[in-house]
């Protein structure tokens, strides 16, 4: 029985990692804050997570933005992604896209925005503060 729930074990993590893709998100000049990153930069890291290159934040991935601001997610890589409102408010949602894709919407509305990825679901989210 250990054995098999060890095979189980390994074989659900590296499925895991495989889904890791390389896709990146991101925005515009950088605003006030912690990290090096540019605000809205989130890239999909190790697993199933958007990852914020600003202040490195995960699952949900928060970003802090002025209103009017234009935030573009970029994916690349074969595994599908999207970038889906959940919430109010909200915003449009993009198509899952498999491959290389951007995705863009203006913020014009001060409020906290959430969003996850339509394939992979809540386990990979994120949220934009408007301010």
């Amino acid at each position: 029985m250990r054995i098999r729930n060890a095979f189980i074990m390994t074989f659900g993590l590296a499925g895991l990692s495989a889904c890791g893709g390389g896709s990146t998100y991101g925005t515009g000049p950088t605003v006030g804050g912690k990290g090096g990153g540019p605000v809205g930069t989130v890239a999909v890291g190790s697993g199933i997570q958007f990852v914020s290159g600003h202040n490195g934040s995960t699952n949900p991935a928060v970003d802090t933005i002025p209103a009017g601001t234009t935030v573009t997610w970029t994916w690349r890589g074969g595994l599908p992604h999207s970038v889906q409102s959940i919430g109010s408010p909200g915003f449009a949602s993009s198509s899952i896209q498999t491959g290389s894709g951007t995705y863009a919407i203006t913020f014009a509305t001060p409020g906290t925005y959430r969003y996850d990825c339509a394939f992979h679901g809540p386990v990979m989210s994120g949220t934009i503060v408007v301010q």
